[in-house]
């Protein structure tokens, strides 16, 4: 019979052993053990949802956000690290769930088929990056970047307008650049400007007062410099990285109408400070 058509004609011994196996008298263990691995991996998928929101909510209550994102990216952040709390917390409770409903369907204890299941153990060392966010948080872009940025400026065409009044004014690294290098020094001229930046070397000696400005996140940040000269007597670069506030003022050279080109400012006072809140332009 093995052999030859069956014609509904098998012996009854064959047809009720074959009919025992489809309905699930073969290994059952098979699929107990792939439902582990799904349910497993349902746990793993929700503990990441919501640690990573977690750690968006995190570096965006304490400010950790201004080294990656613009200031206007806060309530974009919030809400989607809310949202992603949400779906990891919803995930959560169908395991769960899933849990009590597998229990309560099982009609036999089932047994160890005396192989390890070890897959979805490595699907938790996905947690490892994201529980970093909450132990190390990458800085923000510093002099390594910088150094390496050889666009200073980008061509503008625009009447830069005239510094409010008073001296010394505080003007932005990038707004500095622009002025001396396409407006061509004009509303610089006889005014005392107060500029925070961090310190760069420039290999070619001296330093370069350095702040990164966004367009819209870190991913797409360039340097802009200024040639620091005649520091004040005594006065020793500091070490790279350093933030400090320059008081000083404006004075011809370094090239103007080109987009390499790095503006000099004649130093007054040089003053140490913490990197601020945001560090970029």
């Amino acid at each position: 019979q093995v052999s030859s058509h069956a014609n509904r004609h098998l012996r009854p011994q064959i047809r009720d052993a074959l009919r025992s196996y489809d309905s699930g008298g073969g290994d059952r263990d098979e699929p107990d053990s792939r439902r582990g691995v799904t349910d497993m991996t349902r746990e793993v998928q929700a503990v990441i949802l919501v640690l990573v929101g977690s750690a968006i909510i995190r570096i965006t209550i304490d400010d950790t956000f201004l080294n990656y994102v613009k200031e206007g990216m806060r309530p974009w952040l919030i809400l989607t690290g809310s949202a992603l709390i949400a779906m990891g917390v919803l995930a959560i409770i169908d395991v769960f769930r899933r849990e009590s409903e597998n229990k309560d369907n099982d009609d036999e204890p089932a047994h160890d088929d005396g192989h390890a299941h070890h897959g979805p153990r490595s699907a938790w060392l996905l947690l490892l990056p994201v529980l970093a966010i909450f132990l190390v948080a990458p800085p923000a872009l510093g002099a390594f970047a910088a150094a390496r940025d050889l666009t200073n400026s980008s061509p503008s065409t625009a009447v830069a307008p005239p510094l409010p009044p008073g001296d010394p004014v505080e003007v932005y690294v990038s707004d500095y650049v622009n002025r001396a290098v396409w407006d061509f020094g004009k509303t610089l001229a006889g005014r005392t400007v107060e500029i925070t930046g961090f310190v760069v070397p420039n290999p070619e000696g001296g330093w370069w007062l350095t702040r990164m400005s966004l367009a819209c996140c870190a991913a797409d940040a360039f340097a802009g410099k200024i040639q620091i000269v005649n520091p004040p007597e005594g006065w020793e670069a500091p070490p790279s990285d350093t933030w400090t506030v320059v008081t000083g003022k404006w004075v011809p050279g370094g090239g103007t109408n080109s987009d390499t080109a790095i503006p000099l400012l004649d130093a007054e006072l040089i003053e140490q400070i913490e990197q601020p809140v945001n560090p970029y332009d």
